[in-house]
């Protein structure tokens, strides 16, 4: 009974946590996806991770699925855990730190329906940009929960800048600020420069505590919030199929309604798909493993993490190296990631 209790509690913190739903419909059944967050794997030599989907299902009681990364490789699911009401689980293996575009789903009694993944939240400030990754773990214990997010800062200035964990805060739905218990070393940006993605953990959370927002500096003039229901929006369609493609009906906005996708994008999409499913078949060789070994698992990882805090010492300054380019937009904004395909279970 306790597994099944703390598998709801991830479900429902999921939806929350991960802003606007995306919907999709064929006509017969509505497809809808709350949110997503990234668990790892046991192996800390591991170069993959589970990626868990909460979604639900209208007028069907099952789909199949496909998620299609940056560059266009296809990944299945590795495992479904059926919640109530039509809710899922359904978990997917996949390469870490990856950047996904478009989702398929395939009912029972329809077409497949292509919805456009979520984009990148970011802010700015006069000085740096800010950009938000989700959740890479989420570690929930009987009293608590412990959250692992993932950044990226850009200095949009002209002098060095100094970044540390205590720079962030999590809020949640009410507003309650948690400041990191764990993270990166205080790193010195330069002048255009960027840190990589970095990670920032918050333990000691109430388990009714749903994450809604990250600030840096929090409650100075100059602070940045990412409000995660706000930010958290579908990439554009010229992000997904390209500058010269037309609007396809596939890509929904956060909306109740959403129409079925054009014959043409069908066709490129199940192209796609039977170009890699073969390979995939090939390639599942790493189980995702129970949701009862996944809970024990998180309760280790809770436990060693303290563990390690008590421990834990400041370091001296690291300076980051250029990365990448930024805009001042608070819009959204994703890159490419290379991937391997496997399915689990």
């Amino acid at each position: 009974m306790r597994i099944i209790v703390l598998t709801l509690l991830l479900a429902l913190a999921l939806g929350t946590a991960q802003a606007a739903p995306l919907q999709g419909s064929d006509g017969n059944a509505t497809v809808t996806f709350f949110g997503s967050s990234r668990t790892p794997l046991d192996d800390e030599n591991a170069t993959q991770e589970i990626l868990n989907v909460d979604v639900g299902l209208m007028g069907t009681e099952n789909a199949s699925y496909q998620l299609v990364d940056d560059d266009n490789n296809i990944y299945l699911p590795g495992l479904y855990k059926p919640l109530s009401s039509g809710k899922q689980l359904v978990l997917f293996l996949v390469p870490k730190d990856s950047l996904f575009k478009l989702i398929n789903a395939t009912t029972e009694v329809g077409k497949p329906i292509y919805i456009n993944w979520w984009a990148t939240p970011k802010g700015s400030n006069e000085n740096l940009v800010l950009r938000y990754y989700g959740i890479v773990d989420w570690l929930i214990n009987p009293d608590e929960q412990g959250i692992v997010i993932q950044v990226r800062v850009q200095n949009n200035g002209t002098k060095n800048l100094i970044v540390n964990p205590q720079n962030f805060t999590l809020l949640d739905q009410w507003g309650w600020p948690y400041s990191p218990t764990a993270g990166f070393d205080p790193v010195t940006i330069g002048p255009q420069a960027a840190t990589d993605r970095v990670p920032l953990g918050f333990d000691g959370v109430s388990l009714i505590s749903r994450p809604a927002a990250l600030a840096y500096d929090y409650g100075a003039s100059n602070q940045i919030i990412i409000m995660f229901e706000r930010d958290y929006v579908p990439l554009s369609d010229v992000a997904v199929y390209g500058a010269n493609a037309t609007k396809s009906a596939a890509s929904v906005e956060p909306a109740p309604t959403a129409p079925s996708t054009t014959d043409q994008t069908a066709q490129v999409q199940t192209a796609q798909t039977q170009a890699v499913q073969a390979a995939a078949q090939q390639n599942a060789t790493t189980k995702i493993g129970s949701i009862k070994e996944r809970v024990a698992a998180s309760k280790a990882r809770l436990a060693a993490t303290k563990e390690s805090l008590d421990k834990q010492t400041p370091d001296t300054n690291e300076t980051a190296s250029p990365s990448g380019n930024a805009s001042n937009s608070s819009s959204s904004n994703a890159s490419n990631s290379s991937s391997s395909i496997s399915t689990g279970l």
